[in-house]
């Protein structure tokens, strides 16, 4: 009679792919509510600190440079950063709104760089009466904006192409108009005073500013027309299905942004009285900074001009403070391009979940 085999415990073997798979899947479809959690918490918490970053950002400047230089608080010098920041801060809120509908506008410099030479040229040089030089330049910006917008919204040919190209033209152009030579005689006195006055403890030239930024935030948010542009930039196709005219809107930006840089222009030749080509407002990288970092406030993921306010100042206020500590005048362009990066970055990170087109 055999011996009856005792019974063992046996040991599974080895795992197949199969059963391996099926593993990790059943985790991983554990794990999804948990992410989905975590990550609806993460975008919470970046809305509810979203708007706040900038203003803190805003006071820690401010203070770093309060210690650096005591002549930062004086009244003096904070007039001196409203006076700086008022024209970029017209061409700014022009940008903010072919950005809103999604379109790049890099000819705003060229375009108040143009204003200047050429208003200066016509007022001071040959002569021609102040209403009917600022009156032609303003036609003039608005027909900048009406070039690029037939360019863009109607042959379809790339913002960002047609815009440089432009800028091209015009920086060409200012040579022409004023002979390579600089105009820093005859310029009306009444047109200066009143470019270098002041509204109480106010610039003048501010006071202008927050006025047409009131005005656009008004037609943004209040209007039909402001409706249209944020909705060509949340959907252009869908928008047209809905019987918008989208060609037309994104033309009417594009005129507004031009016609804004262009009365800036025209501004800074009064507040100058001096005009050479290429030595106009440097506007080109505060103007997007400050709308970059417009969208990191007050609308988290959405340009917007109360933003775009702040992000002016806060350029002002950093190209302000590093002269006052005497950093060098190369460097500032630097800290421009730097500030850039960051309100990129920064209002990437706090609307991660609606940001604006071209972010």
């Amino acid at each position: 009679m055999s011996d009856i085999p005792s019974t063992q415990a046996v040991s599974p073997g080895p795992s197949g792919p199969g059963e391996d798979r099926a593993r990790a899947t059943t985790e991983a479809v554990r794990a999804e509510p948990r992410d989905a959690a975590a990550a609806d918490r993460g975008a919470a918490l970046r809305q509810k600190l979203g708007p706040f970053g900038v203003p803190a950002i805003t006071l820690v400047i401010i203070a770093v440079f309060s210690l650096l230089s005591d002549d930062f608080l004086q009244s003096a010098n904070l007039q001196d950063i409203l006076r700086q920041s008022a024209l970029s801060l017209i061409v700014a809120v022009g940008l903010t709104v072919p950005l809103i509908m999604g379109d790049f506008d890099l000819s705003i410099a060229a375009v108040a760089g143009f204003a200047t030479t050429v208003v200066s040229v016509l007022i001071a040089r040959e002569g021609m009466p102040l209403i009917v030089g600022i009156a032609l330049l303003l036609l003039i910006g608005l027909g900048i904006g009406f070039f690029n917008g037939i360019l863009v919204a109607w042959i379809g040919m790339s913002a960002l192409v047609v815009t440089i190209a432009v800028g091209s033209v015009l920086n060409g152009l200012e040579f022409a108009f004023a002979g390579s030579q600089q105009i820093s005689s005859g310029f009306p006195p009444g047109f200066v005073s009143f470019a270098r006055s002041m509204i109480g403890p106010i610039p003048t030239l501010f006071v202008i500013a927050i006025a047409i930024a009131v005005v656009i935030w008004v037609m943004l948010e209040r209007t039909a027309l402001g409706r249209n542009m944020r909705a060509i930039g949340g959907n252009a196709e869908a928008t047209r299905i809905a019987g918008i005219d989208v060609r037309k809107v994104r033309l009417l930006g594009f005129m507004l942004c031009s016609g804004l840089a262009a009365a800036a222009g025209i501004l800074y030749a009064g507040q100058q009285a001096v005009a050479y080509p290429l030595t106009g407002l440097n506007v080109l990288l505060p103007s997007f900074a400050a709308v970059f970092i417009g969208a990191a406030a007050f609308k988290i993921g959405e340009f917007n001009i109360p933003g775009t306010v702040v992000g002016i100042l806060i350029a002002s206020i950093i190209n302000n403070g590093l002269l006052l500590i005497n950093v060098a005048s190369w460097a500032v362009y630097i800290f421009q391009g730097a500030i850039l990066l960051v309100a990129l970055l920064f209002a990437r990170i706090v609307a991660r979940t609606g940001s604006p087109q071209g972010m």
